[in-house]
Formats: structure tokens, C-alpha cells, sequence
């Protein structure tokens, strides 16, 4: 499996602007700029985490984004599903009667699908389990993020 880079963009600016002063928003450009990603790119990802509920859109001259939830609230499977979608992550084609030949009667439950529904379950599970806030300590930790708040300064 392989995720977009869509949902790494999304924790990267989530955690960024979790450490916006309260009351203070910032633009997908300066997101963009920050991250070096594409600025369109980044305004479809952005609109998604808005449809989702995890970030406030601010219209206006001096609008922009801040977070809608605390860290805390956000897991890495709500970032996921905000950029992946709400399908399944394995879908079964269904080619087990195929495999086996219509001659062998009917297919009974598939242990190729099986262990993709008990692979799926587990990486929801996994995801669910990771919040953002406890990403966001993990990078404080190991980090010097002085820069990156200044730079959010510099944004007044």
C-alpha cells in the first residue's frame, strides 16, 4: 500500500499550524511555501482536511486556515481518511470464481480477502492509535523548533 503524498503534507501542516498563536490563521501559500510543495497541490489537500472537519477556513484579507480540533483529537486514520477517502482499503475484485473455475461450484469466503479485511483492520486500528499531538511532542522532543516559530512570527 502505498499513501499519497497528500496525507504527509496534511500532519506536516496540521502540526504547523497547531503552533499558531490563538486566534491567528495562515495562508495555503506561506503553507506552501514552507513545506516547498505545490501550492495547488496543497489547496486541494487543504480543502480536504476543511470537508473534514479538522481544519476552520477563514475568508477574508487576512483569512486563511487554523485547526478546527486539538491534537489531541486528530489521529493519523482522521488524516487519512480526509486525504484517502472513506472506501475500503482493499477491495476484492472478486476473482476467486475465477481462480477456481465455475466447474468447482460456488466460491466460498476467500482467504486472500480475509487476510486483507484482518490487514485492514489492523492498519485502521494502528492509525487510529497515533494522534497527532503525540507526533507533535515526539518532534519537539527530538527537535529545535525555534525556527519554524519564528518564522510563524514573521508571518504577523
Amino acid at each position: 500500500m502505498k499513501l499519497s503524498s497528500g496525507w504527509e503534507q496534511s500532519v506536516y501542516v496540521l502540526l504547523i499550524l497547531a503552533r499558531l498563536p490563538e486566534n491567528r490563521t495562515m495562508s495555503s501559500i506561506a503553507l506552501a511555501n514552507r513545506l516547498k510543495v505545490s501550492p495547488s497541490y496543497l489547496k486541494k489537500i487543504i480543502k480536504s482536511l476543511v470537508d473534514e472537519g479538522l481544519l476552520r477556513s477563514t475568508p477574508g484579507k487576512n483569512g486563511g486556515f487554523s485547526l478546527n480540533k486539538e491534537l489531541h483529537d486528530i489521529s493519523f486514520y482522521d488524516v487519512f481518511l480526509a486525504i484517502e477517502g472513506r472506501g475500503r482499503i482493499f477491495q476484492s475484485q472478486g476473482l476467486l470464481q475465477n481462480f477456481i473455475g465455475s466447474e468447482s461450484g460456488k466460491a466460498k469466503r476467500c482467504a486472500i480477502t480475509s487476510a486483507l479485511d484482518e490487514i485492514e483492520n489492523t492498519l485502521v486500528r494502528t492509525l487510529s492509535n497515533v494522534s497527532l499531538a503525540q507526533v507533535a511532542d515526539e518532534t519537539q522532543y527530538n527537535y529545535n523548533l525555534g525556527y519554524l516559530d519564528e518564522w510563524i512570527d514573521e508571518m504577523d
